[in-house]
């Protein structure tokens, strides 16, 4: 029980005991006026009306603090995903930077490649072939005679 209420039951206790015992205000060293009476009663009367005030107001800070939870998570899902975005981001450049170098690799061995062929080629002899070939037609020629 909160000391504000303790304080108003004990002064309603105190103003029912007055007349009850034969007890002067005096007595007691409690001077209460009408007015302050009032006031008590007003606040007694408002009581249950700013409790459930105060509940209300509870369940929207319980609310707003399930939300912010809720926004927190969200924030760091967000950032996760950005840093896997990001790496990502990396992967690819990192594969796009290969891709160049292969590409630029794949040139110099091609070049590389169509010198060995250019070098171990074997020379056409044709000209030999073609008096080789004229020799054995006269040849034959002569035979045949």
């Amino acid at each position: 029980m909160s000391t504000s209420k303790k304080i108003i039951i004990l002064l309603f206790f105190g103003l029912w005991l007055v007349p009850q015992s034969g007890f002067t205000q005096s007595t007691l060293g409690i001077e209460i006026e009408l007015q302050d009476l009032r006031k008590i009663d007003q606040c007694l009367q408002e009581w249950p009306i700013l409790q459930d005030l105060v509940r209300k107001q509870d369940e929207t800070n319980k609310k707003l603090e399930d939300s912010l939870a809720t926004e927190k998570k969200l924030r760091e899902i967000a950032e996760r995903e950005l840093a896997l975005e990001q790496k990502i981001s990396g992967i690819k450049d990192m594969e796009n930077a290969m891709l160049r170098k292969g590409i630029e690799d794949l040139g110099k061995i091609s070049d590389r490649a169509i010198k060995l062929v250019e070098i171990s080629k074997p020379q056409s002899n044709w000209k030999v072939y073609g008096i080789a070939g004229l020799a054995l037609f006269l040849a034959g020629i002569l035979i045949g005679k």
